[in-house]
């Protein structure tokens, strides 16, 4: 039996986070991993797909070369070559993790974890003791019946990820984050795209009036928008699919390959085996305190499976504060100023209140609007599609909720959210000198508007 102050289960971008920061703070700290070091995030998730949308985003921009002088020929995509690229890349970051437990004294177990008894994990036949104990084993995509993944036809990401053709016509069912920033990354590689959702807009939960504008933007390059659309009926075959739509776009789709994206669950399975007295939800979600605590003495949560923010900075964020509080402190977790980023093309970002969330809590706000049409560095670009909205409280000035579209949006979105975790008001972006020329500028425009005197702002009638 080994023991230590601190076992964490999974080495996600949570579960790493906090392993680390516990060892910083003096504990013996373990990480049981079941799969790969660096979790979902790294492997199939963040990592990957983003180094996928960096080739589309560069192929999409070099095929528009001579805009900006530049006469390129012969140009064509690699797949086997991205896929090394990808694979070089999760290596490197995941070697680095590991180089980081080694660094820290971090002993990494391999196996399934179950936790037992409070302060107890059990990894096969090896019994873990421990003073405290953090759970973050992630999430995985939902069992959809009617859409099963057989890996060939009907994809998941993790088989998107591995494809080493470009698929002629794709339909991708479910425009949240993942299935929109896919659906982005085939429309620039060449595919014909039909992207399915079945709520009003695409993105469903960021700003409306800016998913609104990102839709028009994606049926200008191609992509067939469906929204208030469903699957009626789903038939499979050894070389593609033939999907029966109902609803506002309603037809018939012959198409290669079908991704499902929609729905997830919480991999709560080390807690829930055992009779420990921990609250889950109808998602396997397990229910914590702004500690990160459960109701289980030395037994706290974070990451995808507490069902809150499911993204990989969430469970950052959540990591430091039960890493802290494990050892001894007194953190809290700020779900306010989470940022989050939907890395399309372009890029939305939005952190806090949305204007339609801000008017049905009843709260009076001013809304700045700034167009990146209106930007000089924008047209320097060549990426002049964007908005950036912010949204304060009318009596107090405080900013309560930046929502961007546009290019760089996912950095864009950093300088808002450090703004309302200092509680600035909407004056203080605007009295803020911006370096020009930069796309910065737009959220100091957008503050401007919102106090009602944009210098490059028309006036309001």
């Amino acid at each position: 039996m080994s023991s230590y102050d601190v076992v964490v289960i999974g080495s996600g971008p949570g579960g790493y986070v906090a392993a680390i920061r516990a060892a910083q703070l003096g504990g013996k700290v373990a990480v049981v991993e079941r799969w790969e070091v660096g979790g979902v995030c790294l492997n199939v998730g963040c990592i990957p797909t983003k180094t996928l949308i960096h080739t589309a985003e560069l192929y999409r921009k070099l095929k528009r070369a001579s805009d900006f002088g530049i006469e390129i020929s012969g140009l064509s995509v690699d797949m086997k070559a991205l896929l090394k690229h990808k694979d070089t890349v999760i290596r490197r970051n995941k070697t680095g993790i590991q180089g980081l437990f080694k660094a820290h004294g971090i002993e990494l177990i391999k196996g399934d974890a179950v936790v037992t008894a409070p302060g107890t994990v059990q990894v096969g036949e090896q019994t873990l003791q421990a003073k405290s104990i953090i759970v973050a084993t992630g999430g995985a995509p939902a069992r959809v019946p009617g859409l099963e993944i057989d890996g060939k036809v009907v994809l998941g990401s993790q088989e998107a990820l591995a494809l080493s053709e470009v698929p002629k016509r794709v339909a991708v069912i479910g425009a949240g984050a993942l299935g929109s920033e896919f659906a982005c990354i085939w429309n620039a590689l060449g595919a014909q795209v039909t992207l399915i959702e079945m709520m009003p807009t695409v993105l469903p939960k960021e700003d409306e009036e800016l998913t609104t504008k990102l839709a028009a933007g994606f049926k200008k390059r191609g992509i067939d928008v469906r929204t208030n659309t469903r699957i009626a009926k789903m038939d499979v075959s050894d070389t593609g699919a033939r999907l029966e739509l109902e609803g506002e776009k309603p037809g018939t789709l012959d198409v290669d390959i079908v991704l499902v994206s929609i729905g997830f669950r919480c991999n709560s399975d080390a807690v829930t085996q055992m009779d420990l007295g921990v609250t889950v939800n109808k998602r396997g979600g397990i229910q914590v305190n702004e500690r990160m605590e459960t109701g289980v003495p030395g037994l706290y949560a974070i990451g995808d499976v507490v069902d809150k923010t499911w993204l990989a900075h969430g469970a950052s964020a959540e990591a430091m504060v039960a890493a802290e509080n494990a050892m001894g402190g007194d953190r809290r977790m700020d779900y306010r100023v989470v940022p989050a980023c939907n890395f399309t093309s372009p890029e939305v970002a939005g952190v806090g209140l949305t204007e339609k969330a801000a008017l049905a809590a009843g709260m009076d706000i001013k809304v700045g609007r700034f167009s990146y049409m209106a930007s000089g560095r924008a047209h320097a670009m060549g990426e002049t599609e964007g908005i950036v909205k912010l949204i304060a409280d009318a009596a107090t000035g405080e900013v309560v909720g930046a929502h961007i579209m546009g290019a760089e949006a996912g950095e864009l979105i950093a300088t808002t959210a450090l703004a309302m975790s200092m509680k600035a008001k909407i004056h203080d972006i605007a009295h803020t000198i911006h370096t020009h020329p930069t796309l910065s500028e737009v959220l100091k425009e957008a503050a401007e508007d919102c106090l009602g005197f944009g210098i490059h702002t028309p006036p309001k009638r």
